[in-house]
């Protein structure tokens, strides 16, 4: 124990209290004369000291004790956890008391003797014959095992009933393993919590932690309005330094941080440890932080609605990007801990990779890659680590896929990655299609430049992403453009999987699209919803709930779509259904019709690789002008045209082209004119 004649001085006490209640029950007849070991412990202290028949002078003694006690308690563990809990002086008595036979065997003896009979432990009727209570403190005794005075209320004993005794004075009390705690390792939390807590004694100085400056300015106002403060709600992703930022708060008061991970632990254990970690904050003078919380959860609510009460200092963290909706009855100090800017996170790589050749590289996945400081740290790790076992320094590409591993998993729940094959030689589009295509490019490559360095990003705050539409026929290449555009800008492709976004339950359609919005730009993905009128179709005057419901979700789109900074591309073969108000957020509309005899060449000649076994004479001027094809179905007619020469051990000729062709064009349920079946 760290402070052991603290616990010494109580133990003495409680052993002349005791002995001197024996005696006089020894000498009123009213218990026999102790034996055996007991009674050679008891002739051994009484000689030491000299009272062995002195009644009086065991008395003066005991009296010396409890003024000796009485006035060093205060400076001791169990005088700090007293006066943090409030417990007043009978409810100390009753916990040290209480405590002491466990610490103590020989005094277990004593208090049986004391007792009277078998039965073992102490009961209130026992520290009632114990202390020589007065009437008047005999009903304040009965009063501390209420629920809601601090021995039950903060856990520190336990009450158990004597089947013998079924008065009120007959209930059993034993310290809980809390208390034990406690008072036995000074300065530590009790181990209930230690699965999910932690005490941290973080620095007041805020110079080493990497913040922009209007952060820092913020933290800083946070740190040092420490007087008869609110509470203070740290809100931002996972990851964004809320526990950090929370410790040097506590700092700042000059307290450690008990931070508690509560929602690790199952539901049913969530409220009983939010109560252990109130008392175990208290008692060790620390400032409390719960996280990380989720944003919006009647749990949650539920279980903090009884901390509004508590006497020390609460942290909450709370892990969304999006300000959180909170409903307390409680003065709260709010502040987003944001994903620092470009600058904020190049110095965050630069300290995690000091000395490391990646550095040279870094520039571009800070500037691609909108990470919080505790995702930059944690892939640092791995890249170093994944390096120092292949023995070698680590590379950008070693950052680079730990990075994409950390966004992607988030983004594949509600989109998958899209591999894109196809090369811009691959593409069949009119010249000045191709160049509109260019130029939505060169505005995210020149971005940068544009809204920052030419100062036009002050004038323009909302409709800074770039956002195009293709409509058009199936088959015309919608989704091959969105392709391209992802490989021009050196982006991924992630296509939303609409099964997933869309729910009958309110609300949830909108909650989904927000974390692929939020995801997508900070994975710096380009985001591609394929029939996007299932999404944005025309809102309708509102006659039922449905209709108030979708049109809801559309708004939400709309709003999240002007507010993004990043890429997206929609398609669509009903550009008609969609809702008006989509055109003037769109950076691109591009209209893709059936292509002309000469596209349609080309495509044909685009779909056959050179090591196909081929005739010759293929006449594809022929089936360009015979069949009016998009390219999706004409890519369809030269695989099933590939299967069928497979399957017959023929090479591809014109003739097995134009009958696959044939088979497509009756598949899609058009008329075929006689002369094409028969060739």
């Amino acid at each position: 124990m760290r402070e052991a004649s603290w616990l010494d001085r109580e133990l003495q006490r409680l052993w002349l209290v005791a002995e001197l209640g024996l005696r006089h029950l020894v000498e009123g007849k009213a218990r026999p004369v102790p034996s055996g070991d007991l009674r050679a412990v008891l002739v051994a202290r009484a000689e030491s000291r000299g009272d062995a028949n002195d009644l009086p002078a065991l008395a003066a003694r005991v009296e010396r004790a409890n003024s000796e006690v009485a006035s060093a308690r205060a400076e001791t563990p169990l005088g700090r956890l007293a006066a943090r809990l409030r417990l007043t002086e009978l409810e100390t008595e009753v916990l040290i008391i209480a405590l002491a036979p466990h610490i103590d065997p020989a005094l277990a003896e004593l208090f049986q003797a004391l007792r009277g009979g078998p039965k073992r432990g102490v009961t209130l009727t026992f520290i009632t014959q114990l202390l020589r209570l007065t009437r008047a403190d005999r009903t304040r005794l009965l009063g501390v095992l209420d629920p809601e005075r601090p021995l039950l209320q903060w856990r520190l004993v336990e009450v158990g009933n004597d089947p013998g005794d079924g008065t009120a004075g007959g209930r059993v009390v034993q310290p809980s393993l809390g208390a034990i705690d406690l008072l036995s390792i000074d300065g530590e939390p009790s181990s209930a919590l230690r699965r999910f807590a932690k005490l941290v004694h973080a620095p007041k100085d805020l110079d080493d932690l990497v913040l922009a400056p209007d952060q820092r300015t913020a933290v800083a106002r946070l740190c040092h309005g420490t007087g008869a403060t609110p509470w203070t709600v740290l809100w931002g992703l996972a990851g964004a330094g809320k526990r950090t930022i929370a410790g040097r708060i506590a700092a700042h008061r000059d307290q450690p941080l008990l931070a508690l991970d509560l929602m690790s632990a199952e539901a049913a254990q969530r409220k009983p440890l939010l109560r252990i970690a109130q008392r175990d904050a208290l008692v060790l003078g620390a400032t409390l932080f719960l996280g990380p919380l989720p944003p919006a959860s009647d749990d949650v609510r539920d279980l903090l609605r009884p901390m509004v009460s508590h006497q020390g200092h609460v942290i909450l963290g709370i892990e969304t990007s999006r300000p959180p909706r909170l409903s307390l009855d409680v003065a709260v100090r709010e502040l987003e801990i944001a994903v620092p800017d470009e600058t904020t996170r190049l110095a965050l790589w630069k300290q995690q990779l000091p000395n490391a050749r990646a550095e040279s590289g870094v520039e571009a996945i800070a500037r691609a890659f909108h990470l919080t400081p505790g995702e930059i740290a944690s892939t640092a790790r791995e890249a170093l680590l994944v390096a120092q076992a292949e023995r070698r320094a680590p590379t950008v590409s070693d950052l680079r896929t730990g990075v994409e591993r950390r966004l992607r998993n988030g983004l594949q729940d509600l989109a998958w990655q899209v591999d894109v094959r196809v090369e811009w030689s691959d593409l069949v589009l009119a010249p000045d299609d191709r160049g509109r295509v260019e130029e939505f490019i060169a505005r995210r490559v020149f971005a940068p430049k544009v809204y920052g360095e030419w100062g036009l990003g002050r004038r323009v705050e909302r409709g800074r992403g770039s956002i195009a539409l293709f409509s058009g026929p199936p088959g015309t290449g919608k989704t091959m453009l969105a392709g391209l555009i992802a490989k021009g800008l050196g982006l991924d492709l992630y296509q939303v999987d609409l099964s997933q976004i869309q729910s009958r339950y309110v609300g949830e359609t909108e909650k989904s699209l927000g974390r692929v919005f939020d995801l997508a730009e900070r994975a710096h993905a380009v985001l591609l919803f394929d029939e996007a009128d299932s999404l944005l179709c025309k809102r309708t005057d509102v006659e039922t709930s449905n209709d108030r419901y979708a049109n809801a979700h559309v708004n939400y789109l709309l709003q999240r779509l002007e507010a993004y900074s990043g890429v997206v591309v929609m398609t669509t073969n009903k550009d008609s259904a969609l809702d008006d108000a989509l055109q003037r957020r769109l950076t691109l509309h591009l209209r893709l019709d059936v292509p002309e005899v000469t596209e349609r060449e080309r495509l044909w000649r685009s779909f056959l690789p050179a090591a196909m076994p081929r005739e010759r004479d293929l006449d594809i001027p022929s089936l360009a002008r015979e069949f009016e094809l998009t390219g999706g179905y004409i890519k369809n007619v030269v695989v099933r045209a590939a299967f069928l020469a497979a399957r017959e051990q023929r090479t591809l000729g014109t003739h097995l082209l134009r009958r696959a062709a044939v088979l497509e064009m009756e598949d899609m349920g058009r008329v075929v004119h006689l002369q094409s079946r028969a060739a």
